[in-house]
């Protein structure tokens, strides 16, 4: 009876060992199930803008040393009985220095460049004259008619141009032209003091 017993103990934990075992084989052996589901990725990108300028700008004129040849002047009645005389000399009244002697245009090309992003894919370029004067000594230059450039275009005080990313190789460059006024300048050497600033704005 006692054997009876075990036996049949055994075969009944045998048959629920391996019951359970082939059940679990059966689940890891089905078909495969898949689902998928989608995101959606968005980026927000916020105005950007870098400008890239020159913080000191040197202009080393070539000396425009020159004779000019007036044609000739007669002084009459020359009174020997002094041996002087205040001969009233009259310049042509006409300079012929450089252009004309008081005012110089100059242009100066890839000065500024500006990269980033914007709304409108553009950027406002401003440039203001802060500081019109350059001195040395009581002699002056002054700057007047500033203006920011682009390739190909006269200029103004304030252009719009695109901005075509980041990278410094798609970088928008430009120029800054200006006209130097000599009237007040009576010495050589350097003028300093004058300053200009330049404003890249998102739009």
């Amino acid at each position: 009876m006692t054997t009876k017993k075990a036996l049949t103990g055994m075969m009944i934990a045998a048959a629920m060992l391996f019951g359970g075992s082939q059940s679990a084989q059966a689940s890891v052996a089905a078909p495969g199930a898949s689902t998928s589901g989608d995101t959606n990725v968005n980026v927000n990108i916020p105005d950007f803008i870098i400008l890239h300028y020159y913080s000191d700008l040197t202009l080393n004129f070539a000396a425009p040393t020159q004779s000019v040849d007036e044609g000739a002047k007669a002084w009459d009645n020359v009174a020997w009985s002094t041996g002087s005389y205040d001969g009233d000399i009259q310049l042509t009244e006409d300079a012929t220095e450089v252009n004309d002697g008081n005012k110089v245009n100059v242009k100066m090309k890839n000065l500024w460049a500006v990269r980033g992003f914007s709304n409108s894919g553009t950027a406002d370029i401003t440039i203001t004259n802060t500081d019109d004067t350059m001195e040395n000594s009581g002699s002056l230059v002054v700057m007047e008619d500033l203006k920011v450039t682009t390739p190909g275009t006269g200029g103004d005080t304030s252009i719009t141009v695109p901005l075509k990313g980041i990278s410094k190789n798609n970088a928008t460059k430009g120029g800054v032209s200006m006209t130097l006024n000599f009237n007040g300048t009576t010495k050589s050497g350097m003028h300093s003091g004058g300053m200009y600033t330049i404003t890249a704005s998102t739009i």
